[in-house]
């Protein structure tokens, strides 16, 4: 990468970090253009040269936030259940989504902001790039492979899982209502793999 790159690449990377903390303190309907640029010590005309408007930032920040989480559970995943061959297909979703859950709960500002904020779309077009920019959609891909199971509407049970997880964590994690998270689990996680055989082609 050239100098120009590099600069080019920290100057973004430093309106990334301002909107976070503009956001995750005020609340994006709160917080200007002019504020997230001053606060990244540059001028207003420099934001525009990266992101259309506060919005488009703010998309590529929950982007960057799920990526990281997903990144990290998927290799917690590969270390931890394909070196135990009598884990199932319904066991590796549920390590996949208990190390998505155990990171949310140690950060619930990163939890506030995500759930706020993540649509589907977005989700489900998150590149990975430790995973060979491989999206969400292509890890669960690869999970119902190794299983040689068959579901119908994939897209729309990977859906049901991230919305019931999503909806249910949030104040159980951050309000601590109705359960904690570890009373919740258990229900939850019966859920999902209600839900993976629901949709299992027999």
């Amino acid at each position: 990468m050239g100098k120009i790159e590099e600069k080019k690449r920290q100057k973004k990377e430093a309106l990334l970090v301002s909107a976070f903390q503009l956001f995750t303190e005020k609340g994006i309907d709160n917080t200007s253009i002019s504020e997230i640029a001053k606060n990244a010590n540059m001028a207003k005309g420099t934001f525009y040269l990266y992101f259309k408007d506060k919005y488009a930032i703010q998309d590529c920040l929950v982007a960057y936030e799920a990526n990281r989480i997903f990144e990290k559970a998927h290799i917690q995943l590969n270390n931890e259940l394909f070196q135990k061959v009598s884990d199932s297909f319904e066991d590796a979703i549920i390590c996949l989504v208990d190390c998505v859950i155990e990171q949310l709960n140690e950060n619930p500002v990163i939890l506030r902001f995500i759930a706020k904020n993540l649509s589907w779309g977005i989700f489900s077009n998150i590149r990975i790039s430790d995973l060979d920019n491989q999206n969400c959609m292509d890890i669960f891909d690869e999970l119902i492979q190794k299983s040689k199971k068959k579901f119908r509407q994939k897209e729309l049970m990977v859906f049901m899982i991230v919305e019931l997880v999503n909806a249910t964590c949030y104040n159980v994690i951050l309000n601590h209502s109705p359960v904690g998270i570890e009373d919740l689990k258990k229900d939850l996680y019966a859920a999902i793999r209600s839900i993976l055989e629901q949709f299992e082609l027999q």
